[in-house]
């Protein structure tokens, strides 16, 4: 049963992607690097179930807030940088010609880290991204707890400057990935 659930679950794990993610912009260049010219790792068992769930959180609070009224809308638009093709992202919607970014958080600890602190640095890099190429003014992340559902709002408005250094990070990438040689490391872990 296990073997036939996680072969379920990896046919959401794309394995051959050819281009950069927007959604991961904000991690590391040289693993994004790593990833575009050697594959992605193959995640874990527990990492697969995890993304899975992922996606059924983000389905939950997409018909929660439909049944509220709220619609939700360009659910998996595609976004490419007009500057170079291989950097690109697909929203979870839009609400009110607003960016809409869903996230599952583990439990209150991880949440009362975003109350306090506001979006996470990898969303927010994320949500900026989106809003560069989608030509939105503002963002809207919806954090889900995972344990029991509740959820919580965190507004983010484009900011024209990271968007700017989101873009040059991107480009390097992409530049580096054409020559072959591999950016400098920025987050100490990376190997290779």
């Amino acid at each position: 049963m296990r073997r036939v659930l996680n072969s379920a679950i990896m046919a959401d794990w794309d394995d051959g992607r050819t281009y950069l993610g927007m959604s991961g912009i904000g991690q590391c260049s040289r693993k994004l690097y790593n990833d575009l010219v050697q594959g992605r790792r193959r995640p874990s068992d527990r990492g697969i179930r995890y993304c899975h769930e992922g996606y059924l959180h983000e389905q939950d609070v997409i018909e929660r807030l439909n049944q509220e009224g709220v619609r939700v809308l360009e659910q998996g638009r595609e976004l490419v940088a007009g500057f170079d093709e291989r950097f690109r992202g697909h929203i979870d919607g839009e609400v009110d010609g607003d960016l809409l970014e869903i996230k599952s958080v583990e439990d209150y600890e991880a949440l009362d880290n975003i109350r306090s602190r506001g979006a996470r640095t990898r969303d927010r890099a994320q949500v900026q991204a989106y809003m560069r190429y989608g030509e939105y003014e503002r963002a809207l992340i919806v954090y889900k707890v995972r344990s029991n559902g509740d959820l919580w709002v965190v507004w983010v408005m484009r900011d024209e400057a990271e968007g700017e250094r989101l873009e040059t990070k991107a480009l390097g990438i992409l530049e580096a990935v054409d020559r072959m040689e591999p950016p400098v490391c920025e987050c100490g872990r990376c190997k290779g």
